[in-house]
């Protein structure tokens, strides 16, 4: 028979050996709930991603189709519209007999064929351009500023430290982002006089920056403060690219008045 010694000995033996199980139990469901609770994570960031990519990709296509429409615009108010006149012209030289004012006419025409080809210029450097995969990032808004202020009404001025240069992918990515701010300005900026564009190295930072001194942001309804980003094909188109940077867009009222757009681009560390 038992002793009493023996029989609380195994009492406490059981009851250790059941605490333990439970314990072995409770972390055992602990566990799966935990990464069953993961995989749940885990498949909601992918499912977001991949939702934040599909977006992404429908953008891209729409702000390709933006940029082909705007140049089949310009193609058919430019240089077919010039073409054309330039037909009807030659036509008239070609008639028989001649008209009085042949040498006018002639002239006329080396004009508009002049003409038609600096606009298939444009529209080229437009798709791609050279100056940028020649002699980089600084070279190409240098030229984009030259060319805006002989052609536009809009002074434009250009401020840049740019010592660090970029990949080519990214250099055209900010080049695309700055051309569409200056003819974003030009065309909407009510008011403005002058145009600043800037493309500072701030340590880590590279900050591209286009300001006007037009008259602003329409105010939203209600006297809310002026949205960060304003809705429109040119603006979207912006967005897609800072996205594809992995940058950041920041839109400012500045005090004395206007619009303020900069995009901040983390840079890799200089070598030392």
């Amino acid at each position: 028979m038992a002793s009493p010694e023996e029989v609380a000995f195994g009492s406490l033996l059981f009851w250790g050996i059941a605490m333990m199980l439970v314990a072995a139990g409770c972390l055992l469901l602990f566990l799966v709930t935990y990464q069953k609770r993961l995989l749940q994570q885990q498949l909601r960031l992918r499912t977001a991603e991949t939702l934040h990519q599909q977006a992404l990709l429908a953008a891209v296509i729409e702000a390709q189709e933006g940029e082909r429409e705007r140049i089949g615009q310009d193609l058919h108010d430019g240089i077919g519209s010039t073409l054309a006149t330039a037909k009807l012209l030659v036509n008239r030289l070609g008639s028989q007999p001649g008209p009085a004012n042949a040498p006018d006419l002639l002239t006329l025409v080396e004009e508009l064929m002049a003409t038609a080809v600096q606009d298939a210029r444009s529209i080229s450097h437009s798709l791609y351009p050279a100056v940028l995969a020649r002699f980089g990032l600084a070279e190409a808004l240098q030229h984009l500023v030259d060319v805006a202020n002989e052609t536009g009404t809009l002074r434009i001025g250009l401020a840049l430290h740019y010592p660090r240069p970029l990949a080519l992918r990214q250099e055209l990515a900010l080049y695309r982002i700055c051309q569409e701010l200056v003819h974003n300005a030009q065309k909407h900026a009510k008011g403005a006089t002058r145009l600043d564009v800037a493309l500072q190295q701030r340590g880590e930072r590279l900050v591209l920056t286009v300001e006007d001194d037009g008259c602003g942001l329409p105010a939203p309804a209600g006297g809310s403060p002026a949205p960060a980003v304003v809705a429109g094909a040119g603006l979207r188109n912006i967005d897609v690219r800072v996205q594809m940077l992995g940058a950041r867009l920041h839109q400012q009222v500045p005090a004395a008045g206007g619009t303020c757009f900069r995009i901040e681009l983390q840079t890799p560390e200089q070598p030392s």
